[in-house]
């Protein structure tokens, strides 16, 4: 019973794409070889393993507090990074909770489309936490340059998401592998036209941000 609850409720999501669904016989048959949807082993619900299209209304459901971080320290003796952080106060409950990293990030706006752009708070984030904790820079890396920028304003790294999926998209693993080969030759071009060998060396003399760029 719970096997057939399961996979109805993987399905019904689905019906108002059957006809799409059916005008691709051979991905169908792809699919339904692979497994059909899949589900998330690691979420584990009263109903079972958490099904891939249950995951917005589990999102939605969530209540997650800065409580949920301490336990999860004591529980887990492995790094634990937090992502979504967009200011300094948050950055700070975070190093105080155990955090062992935090990613800088507004999720590229998808989550509230309004909210500043990561690359403004992070400024003030590096002031305050710089050397308590590690920090990563997410949100809207296109190109090397970027990735120079953020590194000039104090982040340690940086996350590509959407900018590798694209090379995914048009060439699978091929793809991805042509898109980092992309960025790392960005990175070298743009460190030899700033005159610095070492892409450590990098700091804010290189960066002059517009008037009200900072946000804290």
């Amino acid at each position: 019973m719970v096997t057939i609850s399961l996979m109805a409720r993987a399905l019904l999501p689905k019906l108002p794409y059957v006809p799409e669904i059916l005008c691709h016989p051979r991905w169908l048959l792809r699919f339904l070889l692979d497994g059909g949807m899949p589900g998330l082993p690691n979420v584990v619900t009263e109903n079972g393993p958490l099904v891939a299209t249950d995951v917005a209304r589990a999102l939605e459901n969530a209540h997650v507090t800065w409580e949920d971080l301490s336990w999860i320290r004591e529980a887990w003796d492995g790094p634990v990074v937090i992502k979504g952080v967009m200011t300094a106060d948050d950055a700070q409950r975070a190093v105080d909770n155990g955090a062992d990293g935090i990613v800088v990030s507004n999720h590229a706006g998808r989550q509230l489309d309004g909210v500043a752009g990561s690359l403004r708070v992070l400024p003030g984030i590096v002031e305050r936490v710089k050397g308590k904790t590690g920090i990563i820079f997410d949100g809207g890396i296109r190109r090397g340059g970027d990735i120079a920028k953020a590194l000039c304003l104090g982040a340690e790294g940086v996350l590509l998401g959407r900018a590798y999926a694209y090379g995914m998209a048009a060439a699978g693993d091929a793809g991805v592998d042509r898109a980092v080969e992309i960025f790392k030759a960005d990175i070298v071009r743009t460190l030899k036209l700033l005159g610095n060998p070492c892409i450590r060396d990098l700091d804010s003399s290189y960066v002059a941000p517009r008037p009200g760029f900072r946000v804290d």
